[in-house]
């Protein structure tokens, strides 16, 4: 991508989306406030800022404004992670910005989408994991559902916005115009279900996400909540304590999945960790013995129970590796030390060592994906605030002094 040019404005974790761009080769220039953000020694503008060049640029100013441009007559992408009402307030929305500029891609990062009822919302990480669906499977019984760890909300809208950005470039080449790849979080998110939105195509039909109540079959009066995660509330039990750590293990059932917890019992019993009645469990089919009350809730503890016993003296390497030769749905839950040391990530080259203009060296995440071509260039640490005002404006027209005149005004 070295032909592009990317103007960024965004902030937070939806840096990662001109960071991406950055590391296929674009020239991604991040264009900040005067004096910089807070935040701008946080390792989340370390990872994601990294490889880019920084401008700074007071957009609120009418003198911001046109310096910004000037800017845009040489830019091929804009991404903005800015409420969509704070663009239209500056005319540096799509609708003002695409009469100027056709053939620009304009790329907006935003919880909810730039229209529509919801667009003018205030959000959070944990409001929109709940507005997109995700947070629905951490619900435990009746409880409220648990939080997801991390923000991570804008991490997956930013790789969707770099995405978008090549697939509009793309169609640029053919159409000659640019156009608007408006990212809401929210959609980004109602992906991030695993694979429950495949359960149908798998063979599972009217699968829920939701443990279902559902009358017995024994009396047709009882209803039973049946968890087609067979480890017990759908999140509660599926984090299982070992030797070294965690791993995380579903017990599942149906036709969709069940046949991994039978490869489980079947190693289980090899090594005497349950008897032949419980071996012989047919976890595909489990769910109807269980609405049936063949299968009794305090069995599928027992089973549960054998299982935790089973791992707990057990590594994460030795589980995974089992894992792959049996075909088990288990994968260990990693440290920061464990990745760092991954044989792995070390063998694909994942990380890689950078230094500052303070000379600072810090390990950061590498090319996002391994392939035979020169798709990504080597990144550089994240830019100091404005570091690269004097060429990038140098290179509109301005002179030292012009842009001397400008600092010493704040516009940038």
């Amino acid at each position: 991508m070295s032909p592009y040019r990317v103007l960024d404005l965004t902030e937070g974790r939806a840096l990662l989306a001109g960071q991406m761009l950055a590391r296929l080769g674009a020239e991604v220039i991040q264009v900040e406030p005067p004096g910089g953000r807070a935040g701008d020694r946080s390792f989340v503008r370390a990872a994601y800022a990294a490889g880019k060049r920084s401008v700074t640029c007071d957009l609120d100013r009418t003198e911001g404004r046109a310096l910004f441009l000037r800017l845009l007559e040489t830019a091929d992408v804009l991404i903005e992670s800015a409420e969509p009402d704070a663009m239209a307030r500056r005319g540096l929305d799509y609708a003002t910005l695409r009469e100027a500029f056709p053939r620009l891609v304009h790329v907006s990062i935003t919880p909810f989408g730039s229209t529509g009822p919801k667009a003018g919302y205030a959000a959070t990480d944990l409001t929109i994991w709940a507005a997109g669906g995700p947070l629905l499977p951490a619900r435990r019984d009746e409880r409220a559902p648990l939080r997801i760890s991390v923000p991570q909300s804008l991490l997956h809208a930013a790789a969707d916005a770099a995405n978008g950005a090549l697939v509009a470039l793309f169609a640029r080449r053919v159409t000659g115009r640019g156009q608007h790849v408006d990212v809401s979080a929210q959609q980004s998110v109602a992906q991030a279900t695993l694979s429950s939105v495949l359960a149908a195509a798998v063979g599972h039909e009217n699968f829920s996400i939701r443990p279902q109540a559902k009358n017995t079959q024994a009396n047709g009066t009882g209803r039973k909540l049946l968890d087609l995660s067979g480890s017990g509330a759908r999140t509660g039990r599926t984090k299982w304590v070992v030797a070294d750590g965690v791993v995380e293990l579903h017990l599942a059932m149906g036709p969709a999945t069940g046949r991994f917890t039978n490869n489980l019992f079947a190693w289980m019993h090899e090594e005497g960790g349950c008897d032949d009645r419980l071996a012989a469990w047919d976890w595909v089919t489990l769910p109807g013995r269980i609405e049936a009350n063949e299968i009794g809730d305090d069995e599928v503890e027992h089973a549960r129970t054998l299982v935790a016993a089973f791992l707990a003296p057990r590594t994460k390497a030795e589980l995974i590796g089992n894992a792959m030769r049996r075909k088990l749905l288990l994968a260990p839950v990693l440290t920061i030390a464990d990745l760092v040391d991954s044989p792995q990530l070390a063998a694909r080259g994942y990380f890689q060592a950078v230094e500052d203009a303070a000379g600072r060296r810090s390990l950061l995440p590498g090319a996002f994906a391994a392939v035979d071509s020169p798709a990504f260039v080597p990144t550089g640490a994240a830019p100091e605030p404005g570091q690269d005002n004097a060429p990038v404006y140098g290179r509109i027209g301005l002179a030292e002094s012009d842009i001397a005149a400008l600092q010493a005004q704040g516009v940038i």
